[in-house]
């Protein structure tokens, strides 16, 4: 051994015969600290770029091929291996916690950024890979065979892999941000050095430069830890046209409010979802084109839309008996019913309900939810002079995902509004697909109708036109139509029905008949939804190279990637 205790001076400690076992607990600790770095990262990358499946795929590529660089370099360090190894703990410790933020800080102030979010996960793991087979060759010095030494470490490698994926999607992820998740694993990564100072002093060459390092990598650390919330908000700020007035991020997506005088705004992971200056163009068009036309519409339901502006819409029909509105991401529900900016924009939609959402479990996602109420006070009150509220619908909120609940959901419906974002990643699209949709109409009325949020037909063209196909492959009839918003440019919808008697040509004698709204628009009028359904020359026409999404082969990410990235 390069690091041997002079055997005629010093008494081995006695500690020494648990080495083995604090090596293995070292590498249980490394190896939970080495996944949730690749996670962190991934997710940097997913956040800034808008393309999860591409990122996270290729943040943990390059990691796993610098870890392999890493294996190769460190056949290069042959005396004080102890030392090297605790050298390692601390830098690794240093850029994996500070890499969040230090990703960041290049998204605000450089073009190329990803560069440096590439340039960090190929650092890190090339530490990962040095310390690895670094751990294994000090190991050798305590185990009798190469099986066992590989045992030793590689399969708590691999179990701390499984505790660090595990800890980050059902902890971590829920309760801390991304900046402090990877400042909490650099503390981990520096304990370790610390513990290993203490646990090899004898053997170590330069202890006590190493203690100054680990201490200077503590304070770093705890500094970042406790300013890190100050230092986003501001870097953070510098990114938006507006003043943050909220951010926060749930298990599911970043939520950013930003408001200068009465105009608020809506981000989830720094894509824009509503101008409150124009919101009433796209939510109008949403739901009245499908409610003004459905034969009934007692009940209705909504697949995304946690703001409530569709909600508030869709409850603007006396005739509306039962709704149900699925999303997947409680603190979206929570900020639509809690926050005034929100609630007084949606018109309390869920606040009248007194609705306290619930985590409904993916097994379950048909019997766990809540279910009220909603009174408003009607003309008959106010006509009476009384006080009375009178019921207007019951209202269940369900937040889980949306192709669960489809899976597991019993009843029909009248109405089906989909209010989904823009299908820019893996989770995303499998609710645009042949299969969702497919279950989706297993669920609604012969006489039902749907709208479906199709992204803008002008800069989006596959995309918008993948979504038709997929309606039609999946047994839909299909009229598209489209409208003018400022904040988003030309903007598309899809109505789509059940019922094969009644062909899109007929459908649209239907719009062009149609007198006005039963109920009061800001911005919609009749004439105004029959325009809506016109389209110029060859717009509508799909390239010989088009396929419909479907969650085995989910083409419309690539064609969102063609069109908005």
């Amino acid at each position: 051994m390069n690091q041997t205790l002079n055997q005629n001076t010093t008494p081995i400690p006695a500690h020494f015969r648990f080495t083995r076992l604090f090596l293995a607990l070292s590498m249980l600790v490394m190896g939970t600290c080495g996944i949730i770095y690749e996670y962190v990262l991934g997710l940097m990358g997913n956040n800034l770029m808008g393309s999860s499946h591409e990122q996270i795929f290729v943040i943990i590529g390059i990691m796993m091929f610098a870890m392999g660089m890493g294996a190769i370099a460190q056949q290069n360090l042959k005396q004080h291996l102890i030392d090297w190894f605790l050298r390692l703990e601390l830098l690794l410790g240093l850029l994996g916690g500070f890499g969040a933020l230090l990703t960041y800080v290049a998204f605000v102030y450089l073009v190329n950024y990803e560069l440096v979010l590439y340039a960090l996960a190929f650092v890190i793991g090339a530490l990962i890979g040095l310390e690895i087979p670094l751990l294994i060759r000090i190991n050798s010095e305590h185990t009798k065979t190469l099986r066992t030494n590989l045992s030793d470490i590689l399969s708590m490698d691999y179990v701390g892999s499984l505790l660090g994926a595990l800890l980050f999607t059902y902890v971590l992820l829920s309760h801390v941000t991304l900046a402090n998740i990877a400042l909490l694993m650099g503390l981990f990564n520096v304990t370790i050095a610390l513990a290993g100072l203490l646990f090899f002093l004898p053997l170590l060459h330069q202890p006590r430069l190493i203690l100054l390092l680990a201490l200077l990598a503590l304070l770093l650390l705890g500094t970042g830890l406790f300013y890190s919330p100050q230092w986003m908000f501001k870097l953070e700020q510098r990114t938006f046209e507006d003043p943050i007035v909220f951010s926060t991020t749930s298990k599911y997506q970043h939520l950013v409010l930003t408001q200068r005088k009465d105009h608020l705004r809506l981000y989830l992971n720094g894509h824009l979802q509503f101008d409150a200056r124009d919101e009433q163009i796209y939510h109008e068009q949403l739901v009245h084109v499908p409610m003004s036309l459905a034969k009934q519409r007692q009940r209705v339901l909504i697949l995304g839309g946690g703001d409530g502006l569709a909600l508030r819409e869709v409850l603007k029909y006396p005739d509306v008996e039962h709704i149900t509105l699925v999303d997947i991401d409680p603190e979206m529900i929570k900020q639509a019913r809690d926050n005034p900016l929100l609630s007084q924009l949606n018109q309390g939609a869920f606040q009248d309900a007194r609705v306290s959402a619930r985590i409904a479990p993916a097994d379950n996602a048909d019997k766990v939810h809540e279910q009220e109420t909603i009174y408003r006070q009607s003309s008959l009150a106010n006509s009476l002079r009384d006080k009375q509220w009178y019921e207007l619908a019951k209202v269940q909120v369900y937040t889980v995902d949306a192709d669960v609940f489809m899976r597991q959901t019993e009843g029909l419906y009248d109405v089906v509004l989909i209010d989904f974002p823009d299908p820019r990643s893996v989770e995303l699209g499998k609710l645009y697909s042949t299969d969702f949709y497919y279950s989706l109409r297993q669920r609604m009325q012969k006489h039902a109708m749907l709208s479906v949020q199709s992204t803008s037909p002008y800069r989006a063209t596959a995309v918008y036109l993948c979504i038709a196909e997929t309606l039609r492959s999946a047994g839909f009839q299909v009229l598209p139509y489209h409208d003018y918003l400022p904040s988003f440019g030309d903007w598309g919808w899809h109505l789509a029905w059940n019922d094969k008697a009644q062909s899109p040509d007929e459908l649209l004698q239907n719009v062009h008949q149609l007198p006005e709204f039963s109920v009061a628009t800001r911005y919609l009028t009749p004439q105004r939804m029959r325009a809506a359904f016109a389209f110029g020359k060859g717009m509508l026409t799909p390239p010989p190279w088009l396929r419909p999404n479907s969650k085995m082969q989910p083409v419309i990410m690539a064609y969102y990637a063609q069109g908005f990235d």
